[in-house]
């Protein structure tokens, strides 16, 4: 502080001023303060009129300068906003063909997932046919089998032989059968959507990096849909597979042909139904025009086959007559199908039923529904009762006590339609039972073992 006004004293020392003028003396006295502002005013004015002076010298070229950088600022500025709507083309059209891409994939999931669906319905009501089997069989009671000379039970009931104890194959529920109850598909297109928000392309969640990031990832999720779908079908196939091994063998033990009664007593009922006729695998065979079939498609299109088959052994299995006529009741086998020693000559006879012996009055009932037509004495029968079930398949009741149907009555399953009796040519109280397909009579006592079969592993 003490230099700076030691400076100041050396550089604006008092100063007094005299003027002489006509005799006259006169003096100024400038103080230090006056002088620095004096000074100050001055360098100030100095300051003025030089800038003053640079700016008219070198106004055009300050002009030109600053208009060079304006011009330099709005072109990097234009260039940045071509820049970035070139990433939003960019990354639009990335978009567009990822949400068309995507579409296409659901479309396609979804299309699997209705065939899938039909899968599974179409087992449903195959497993519903058999469960009514099952419990048909249960119900009636079981054959006791060709030996003819077995004794009563102490009872005097029929021992129930037949083998539940292996239930229908279950499947497993697919991790694919839950994404698609899930809604997965319908989530894929807006998932690819990234949030809304600012930010510069490539780094902020609106990049193209963050896209493809979220694309990759529902591919994956994709892939996984389709993984656990070819996972369901494999299972859907190998519980076809050995269902229709089960029935096939079923069919086989009644002596009949597998694919004639598939053929002839499989195909389903036209009970009011209607609409256009689309084959579960028809979008596989449009795809296969088109070449676009992949392993989906190819498999499903083999399963639908079988799933076809399948049905028809089902609907077959349902319909033939494969539980004894009698309830419950206290019968034996006495006499088999075939060959044999006849009762009255003592000579071998063909006998073209079963003979299943018991007490007078025993209830006799139909074995599977349909309609009679025929309820009358006829020759060796004597009173019988005759009962068409449909696709060739018809059964005989002879020697009846009592008939209480007539000719055109629609029967239903375990419907009573007799009693037991001797009438005819018969040697004592029994029921003569006879299966005929396709009009050639065929044995009963195969049938009753097919029957006992059914879910016997």
């Amino acid at each position: 502080m003490s230099r700076m006004a030691a400076l100041s004293h050396r550089l604006f020392p008092h100063r007094q001023f005299y003027l002489r003028s006509r005799g006259s003396v006169q003096f100024f006295e400038f103080t230090p303060a006056f002088q620095m502002t004096v000074a100050t005013a001055t360098l100030l004015i100095l300051i003025w009129v030089a800038y003053s002076s640079v700016v008219v010298i070198f106004k055009e070229q300050i002009i030109a300068t600053k208009d060079q950088r304006y011009a330099s600022m709005q072109a990097a500025y234009e260039g940045r906003v071509s820049q970035m709507q070139l990433a939003y083309d960019e990354l639009n059209g990335l978009l567009v063909l990822a949400e068309e891409r995507f579409q296409n994939a659901t479309r396609d999931l979804e299309s699997k997932h209705r065939q899938l669906t039909a899968l599974l319905m179409q087992k449903q009501a195959m497993d519903k046919s058999v469960r009514d089997v099952r419990r048909q069989v249960a119900d009636m009671g079981a054959y006791m089998g060709p030996s003819y000379s077995r004794a009563e039970s102490t009872d005097g009931a029929n021992t129930l032989v037949v083998q539940l104890a292996e239930a229908e194959p279950a499947i497993r529920q697919s991790r694919g059968q839950e994404t698609i109850a899930d809604s997965t598909f319908a989530k894929v297109i807006g998932d690819i959507r990234p949030p809304t928000g600012g930010g510069i392309p490539g780094k902020s969640p609106l990049g193209k990096n963050y896209v493809v990031q979220r694309i990759a990832a529902l591919e994956d999720r994709l892939n996984t849909v389709k993984k656990q779908q070819l996972a369901l079908l494999g299972e859907l196939r190998d519980v076809a597979g050995v269902q229709i091994d089960r029935y096939s063998r079923i069919v086989q033990m009644t002596g009949l042909n597998v694919d004639q009664v598939a053929q002839q007593i499989g195909i389903r009922s036209r009970d009011g139904r209607g609409g256009p006729y689309v084959p579960l695998a028809s979008e596989v065979r449009a795809a296969a025009i088109d070449g676009v079939t992949d392993e989906f498609d190819r498999q499903f299109s083999d399963i639908a086959e079988s799933y076809g088959r399948l049905d028809a052994l089902t609907v077959a299995v349902s319909r033939m007559p494969l539980v004894t006529p009698i309830h419950h009741g206290h019968y034996r086998s006495t006499s088999g199908f075939g060959y044999r020693v006849d009762p009255f000559t003592g000579r071998v006879a063909f006998h073209s039923g079963a003979d299943m012996a018991g007490e007078f009055g025993t209830p006799i009932l139909a074995s599977a529904p349909g309609r009679v037509i025929a309820a009358e004495r006829r020759g060796p029968y004597g009173l019988m009762v005759e009962i068409d079930h449909g696709r060739g398949i018809r059964t005989r009741y002879g020697h009846l006590q009592n008939a209480f149907v007539k000719a055109g009555d629609q029967v239903a399953f375990r419907q009573k339609v007799a009693t037991m009796g001797s009438s005819g040519r018969s040697t004592g109280p029994h029921l003569h039972y006879e299966i005929w397909f396709n009009d050639v009579v065929r044995d009963p006592t195969k049938f009753f073992d097919a029957g006992r079969n059914v879910f016997k592993g």
